[in-house]
């Protein structure tokens, strides 16, 4: 206990910088002169400590990660390991850092029961530690199966066999973080206002633990396809769906507003961001001519492009279209998903301030598939040096006041949990157990706020009627509805659909050229009467075929944390005893 004191202690002498000035209450107290014991005696010092919590473990701003699925395409074919199959049990490592946060709450929870301050306080804190331990042992288990449950703090000892535990059951673990998310549930309260809003409170953990049970319920985790975790998965989503209704909660229209219109009623989970104070860096996101660092992150790729459904609800693949004009008759979500040559929606300050469109087309192309991707002469419209290589840029979550000199300084709320997730973590479930109409009647709530038209089967152009059918459904829905959210690369490994990328056999992209004897456009012409300068080829994006393995689908422990601890057995995808799936 004195060794966890002195590492209380020194937390806070690290924290009182990053906190003392954001947050009025605590101005009041000097924390660089904190005595551990005040820590549990003190509810605005104790949500201090809470507060380093948060920062260390709630997600922030999606940044690159379409680029590792099918979303975005690779900068100049800078495939990563995974795709080309290349990819070792060292290549994914999140254990030391989140058993490092797991510590930090674990502290909270061995303490906050006997603090000292009043009984509402104290029960707040621990619901939101709780939830944040099973956030913890979520990420882990999702990733590597099993793992140590260690449930207190773990004292400092010179004898390193003290602190080696083995791996729990993966079941065991799921059920640990049932448990901890049940307990906060009860805790927590309804919502936050004023300077809390942003903490967890029911509604969201909540709606986590939909969306654990339906990953656990899904056929990676659940290769016998048991009904009961289904079941649960229905019951917990259909709960936390009734539950955020009751409180206000719903789907917010228009679609293009929900990142815009920060705090509206489909924020479920978020963290804020606000200039100066709390802020993040957008190079790589948007193009270089208007962007000051960075480039080639979440370039929408043809496979995403193509993914979402035309005005009427039809698939654009249901008929034989031309890539020149794929920008016509989409849903709300393309537009607010994807930018597209010379589209007519000025999303970035820099590109009102120029007073022009963003032009990804080139003059002349030598090569269209070159080791690094296309080769030639990009359009001086938009002068782009490091140009997209599928010809998309992204739209969603962008900050669109930033420009060059303040790229660093973006401050849109990142929504990690959203009314439209709970929605359609319910629905997925209900087809699971055979419950087809509420399955497809959340499909059409989630096109209808889309702004596909209902046609006259009132079907939103959903034709399936399956089970199996309304599941590819919901894949490609989620895909489209989540496009650059952090979800697609889970929802591939609970879906066991590495097949499906194999079979791409790589991702796409457009290039686009000025036709032979046609001049450059003018800034802000318009794509529907300009179109017909330019041809479009469709080009591979990768430096090989994907080559992705299903031992991939849970990943190896890294061989460091495997050699300081001989009882953590590696899994037998990787060679080893354990077997995850238990």
């Amino acid at each position: 206990m004195k060794k966890n004191s002195y590492i209380l202690y020194t937390a806070f002498i690290m924290l009182a910088a990053v906190v003392s000035s954001c947050n009025k209450v605590l101005d009041k107290t000097n924390l660089t002169a904190v005595n551990p014991s005040d820590v549990w005696s003190n509810a605005a010092i104790a949500k201090a400590y809470l507060d380093n919590i948060y920062a260390n473990m709630m997600p922030g701003a999606s940044s690159g990660d379409g680029n590792g699925t099918d979303e975005g395409v690779a900068y100049q074919k800078q495939t990563n390991g995974w795709f080309r199959g290349t990819a070792t049990y060292d290549s994914y490592d999140i254990y030391k850092d989140t058993y490092t946060n797991i510590r930090s709450v674990n502290i909270l929870l061995d303490n906050i029961d006997k603090a000292t301050f009043d009984e509402i306080s104290k029960a707040y804190i621990k619901g939101q530690g709780l939830f944040w331990r099973a956030w913890g042992y979520y990420n882990l288990t999702k990733s590597y199966g099993g793992v140590p449950l260690i449930l207190s703090a773990q004292g400092v000892t010179t004898n390193l066999e003290d602190l080696q535990v083995a791996r729990s059951k993966t079941s065991e673990c799921i059920t640990q973080i049932i448990k901890d998310l049940d307990d906060a549930i009860a805790l927590l309260p309804d919502t936050w206002s004023g300077e809390d809003v942003g903490r967890i409170d029911k509604g969201a953990a909540m709606a986590f633990k939909g969306r654990v049970l339906l990953f656990f319920a899904s056929p990676l985790f659940n290769p016998s396809n048991d009904q009961s975790k289904w079941q649960q998965a229905y019951d917990a989503n259909i709960a936390a769906k009734n539950f955020l209704d009751g409180v206000g909660k719903g789907l917010y229209m228009p679609y293009n507003k929900i990142w815009d219109n920060e705090l509206n009623k489909e924020v479920v989970m978020v963290k804020r961001y606000n200039y100066p104070q709390a802020t993040y860096f957008q190079g790589g996101l948007i193009p270089l001519d208007f962007s000051k660092d960075d480039v080639g992150y979440d370039r929408p790729s043809l496979e995403l492009a193509d993914a979402f459904p035309m005005k009427d609800g039809s698939a654009w693949k249901d008929v034989t279209r031309s890539y020149d004009t794929l920008f016509r008759n989409r849903d709300d979500r393309f537009y607010e998903t994807i930018y597209y040559n010379g589209s007519p929606y000025q999303y970035l300050q820099g590109m009102k301030d120029a007073n022009t469109y963003l032009w990804t087309y080139f003059d002349e192309v030598t090569d269209y598939n070159s080791p690094t991707g296309i080769v030639g002469t990009h359009n001086q419209i938009t002068p782009d040096p490091l140009w997209s290589n599928s010809s998309f840029y992204r739209i969603k979550g962008i900050d669109k006041t930033i420009v060059k000199g303040t790229v660093y300084n973006a401050g849109v709320d990142w929504v990690e949990i959203r009314y439209a997730e709970v929605l359609m973590n319910y629905g997925e479930a209900a087809n699971e157990l055979n419950k087809t109409q509420e399955a497809l009647d959340v499909l059409y709530s989630i096109r209808n706020r889309a702004g596909i038209l209902p046609g006259g089967a009132g079907s939103y152009g959903i034709t399936a009627s399956t089970k199996d059918d309304v599941r590819k459904a919901y894949q490609n829905e989620r895909f489209v509805e989540f496009a650059f959210e952090r979800k697609r690369l889970d929802d591939l490994r609970r879906w066991k659909m590495f097949d499906y990328l194999r079979g791409l056999p790589q991702r796409h992209g457009i290039g686009i050229v000025l036709k032979t004897g046609q001049t450059d456009v003018s800034p802000k012409d318009d794509i529907n009467t300009v179109w017909t300068k330019f041809s479009t080829t469709v080009i591979p994006t990768e430096f090989s075929d994907i080559a992705i393995k299903d031992q991939y689908y849970i990943y190896g422990i890294p061989l460091q944390y495997i050699n300081r601890n001989p009882k953590l057995l590696q899994n037998n995808n990787w060679d080893g005893t354990f077997d995850p799936l238990q």
